[in-house]
């Protein structure tokens, strides 16, 4: 018997700088049963180039030219594309370790109804080596978290073709990300494995450098920093889930409860629900003081 299929959807914008390192750890993975279907976002540099030129000598990878709808839109649009049993998101500018596929599958295999994987990460500079500071800790995927924080880093992300056939029947218009709908929708109709070994070096540079002011005021100021920059998004996200996604009375009470929150009642009801939760005690203190004062909503 062979492999299942696996798709690894891939969006790419203005890429050509590190997208042949990322397709060459693609090709070089343990699990052979591979599809790359890749998204061009609207690029005006050689990464169209790079995929052609990709798409010419390996006949596992096909791509297709877009318009510039961004990174969320992209990778919903693949994920209507994609028809493999398990189907993996993939970012422009990592490398993934040669196992990466193979962990995550013998994981959902094991697993009935919508699943899906994430994992660690090794953070890397631009040149590919480990940087000093990394979070390699344990998670607790849950719904409750998953309404306030997302732990699943969508280039770690691998699921199944049930979960994937949801995600793909229900696009939402006011996503903050695919990774984080996507964590979303698994935490509401299935099963999250988040994995605390990581299969991937994750690129920081630029806009995605991880870091924080020194000492703990500084860390409480980009805590706080970071979850205001989702303030407006995280309303329109969670009404879109609301409206996609219900049936379970006591989840749809919780994102209702969330909600609510734009109001001072609201607020000081939401401030003690336990069923809401962000990774850390701190993470979770800034947060609820946030709603608090009406700046998380």
């Amino acid at each position: 018997m062979g492999q299942e299929k696996v798709q690894i959807l891939l969006s790419a914008y203005q890429g050509e700088q590190y997208l042949a390192e990322q397709l060459d750890s693609l090709l070089g993975q343990t699990w052979k049963n591979l599809e790359i279907l890749a998204r061009d976002d609207g690029s005006t540099d050689r990464t169209l180039q790079i995929l052609e030129d990709y798409s010419q000598k390996y006949s596992q990878i096909k791509y297709y030219a877009g318009k510039n709808i961004g990174v969320a839109n992209s990778f919903f649009d693949l994920l209507k594309k994609a028809d493999a049993d398990y189907v993996a998101f993939c970012d422009q500018d990592d490398v993934w370790l040669e196992k990466k596929i193979e962990a995550a599958v013998r994981k959902l295999k094991k697993e009935t109804g919508p699943a899906l994987y994430c994992s660690n990460k090794i953070l890397v500079d631009g040149k590919l080596c480990r940087l000093k500071k990394q979070d390699m800790g344990r998670r607790r995927p849950g719904f409750g978290n998953a309404v306030v924080e997302c732990i699943c880093t969508g280039c770690t992300a691998v699921m199944n073709r049930e979960l994937a056939g949801i995600l793909a029947s229900k696009t939402p218009g006011h996503a903050i990300l695919h990774d984080w709908w996507s964590y979303l929708a698994a935490t509401y109709t299935g099963t999250v494995i988040f994995d605390r070994r990581a299969y991937i070096l994750y690129r920081q540079h630029g806009k995605n450098v991880v870091g924080a002011k020194g000492g703990f005021w500084g860390a409480v100021q980009s805590k706080a920093s970071y979850l205001k920059d989702n303030r407006g998004k995280l309303k329109g996200q969670l009404s879109d889930f609301s409206r996609l996604y219900h049936g379970d009375r006591e989840k749809d009470a919780l994102v209702a409860k969330i909600l609510a929150a734009e109001t001072i009642p609201g607020r000081l009801k939401i401030i003690w629900n336990r069923k809401m939760y962000r990774q850390s005690v701190l993470d979770g203190l800034i947060m609820r003081i946030l709603f608090l004062i009406g700046k998380m909503l």
